[in-house]
């Protein structure tokens, strides 16, 4: 039996179509591989440094020093975040303020610098004395805040409070929520 060359090629080609068939449907396929997700560098790392100051100058003239047991200074926010921190701000009248605190933000394109732990200012000019548990010096307007139960003594007059608002001197001073006055008292 003698078979054309027309039948040769279909059978050919019939037997391609099935060795394709096979492959196609046995090949083994390799998981695509892995996409590593890179992750940008991140900008706004933290910098810290401990043992530092921090000096404000106008014309000249110191306007404010803090110095810190650390100070984290986050580049992305330009906020630094002090660490057991003590800061002269010193007055138009030559006088400084004196104060402590377990931590500060100081937000160095304001100046403004928000306190919070066993805040103390002293005048030097009188001795006045002023604690809270959070404070605010807002350098703009050169006024402080204090918040959460404040007390302000000056001699032998203490007042106290839930927030005050003075100027930097702390003469001119404003006590809101149960303000209270002793005159003659003794610090508690």
């Amino acid at each position: 039996m003698k078979l054309s060359t027309t039948t040769y090629r279909a059978i050919a080609c019939t037997l391609l179509i099935i060795a394709g068939g096979l492959y196609y449907f046995n090949r083994e396929e390799l998981p695509p591989p892995p996409t590593q997700e890179t992750k940008a560098a991140d900008v706004s790392a933290t910098i810290t440094f401990t043992g530092s100051s921090i000096v404000e100058q106008q014309d000249g003239k110191k306007q404010w020093e803090i110095n810190a047991d650390t100070v984290q200074m986050d580049p992305g926010t330009n906020r630094a975040r002090l660490i057991n921190f003590k800061a002269i701000l010193y007055r138009t009248d030559g006088s400084q303020i004196d104060l402590t605190g377990r931590q500060a933000e100081l937000d160095t394109k304001t100046r403004d610098i928000l306190m919070s732990g066993d805040i103390k200012a002293v005048s030097s000019s009188d001795g006045a004395v002023f604690t809270a548990p959070n404070a605010r010096w807002a350098a703009k307007e050169r006024r402080f805040y204090g918040s959460d139960g404040i007390t302000l003594t000056r001699g032998d007059t203490i007042v106290t409070g839930d927030r005050i608002e003075g100027d930097e001197q702390l003469e001119k001073v404003k006590v809101m929520g149960n303000a209270r006055v002793l005159k003659g008292g003794t610090p508690q």
